[in-house]
């Protein structure tokens, strides 16, 4: 027996189905990700099928069945269409990066609404405000992480459990995490943090959003949270979005 449910919804993905159907992945405010089918959704008169684009905002109404893998889209809304991030190269660019961590990354039927709230909020950010698209990227990355169970650890060494401030010298190893200075004697470290690039870390995780940073800073901690998920996530690959041209 189907159930007719409302929720909010982001676009995902979408592949044709068919001669005129659209399946579309979603994470929505209530049930996680989901795929939902749309008919006659590739027809140049179906209104419901231009709206169903990566990455709008929508409000969905579906027929959804527990046992069904792909569930029944009856109505659609549109909330918001993001238009200035599909005509700005750069604010696209971390828009996909934001939608593939959603995509392979979230469980399906796995609902977040703080994750779900914190993406659409991002999107907005990304969409409305000057802000540098790497900025705002780099601090959903470590959003991102905190809720889906890997948070990035930086407030103490995760080997002795020392409290770590701007003034310390910090070290990154692949298996442990950040290190103090004691911790990384006897160990590897794949890379030593300088002062300056360990305070931005800090802002970064912190809720003022008037941080000074340098761009190519930016890039690097966006390089060791991939590096930090690959080790931790085996199936995941690097952000394939930031790698193009």
């Amino acid at each position: 027996m189907s159930e007719i449910i409302k929720t909010e919804a982001i676009v995902l993905r979408k592949f044709n189905f068919g001669d005129s159907s659209r399946i579309a992945q979603f994470f929505t405010r209530d049930y996680g990700r989901i795929s939902a089918m749309l008919k006659g959704a590739r027809s140049p008169k179906s209104k419901i099928g231009q709206m169903i684009d990566t990455p709008n905002l929508l409000q969905l109404i579906l027929y959804k069945k527990e046992t069904r893998e792909v569930q029944f889209i009856s109505e659609v809304d549109l909330i918001k269409h993001f238009s200035k991030i599909k005509d700005d190269y750069e604010k696209l660019k971390y828009a996909s990066a934001i939608i593939e961590l959603l995509t392979t990354l979230m469980l399906e039927n796995e609902h977040n609404k703080k994750l779900f709230e914190g993406t659409v909020r991002i999107l907005t950010l990304l969409d409305t405000t000057n802000e540098n698209p790497v900025f705002l990227f780099t601090k959903y990355f470590f959003f991102f992480l905190k809720e889906i169970g890997y948070e990035f650890q930086i407030r103490h060494c995760n080997i002795c459990g020392r409290e770590l401030t701007e003034k310390d010298s910090v070290s990154y190893n692949f298996e442990n995490g950040l290190i103090c200075k004691e911790c990384r004697k006897d160990r590897l470290t794949n890379y030593d943090f300088s002062e300056e690039l360990f305070n931005l870390i800090l802002c970064l995780n912190s809720k003022d959003n008037k941080v000074s940073y340098r761009e190519e800073d930016l890039n690097v901690v966006i390089k060791i949270l991939e590096k930090f998920l690959t080790y931790n996530v085996h199936e995941f690959t690097g952000i394939k979005s930031l790698k193009l041209n």
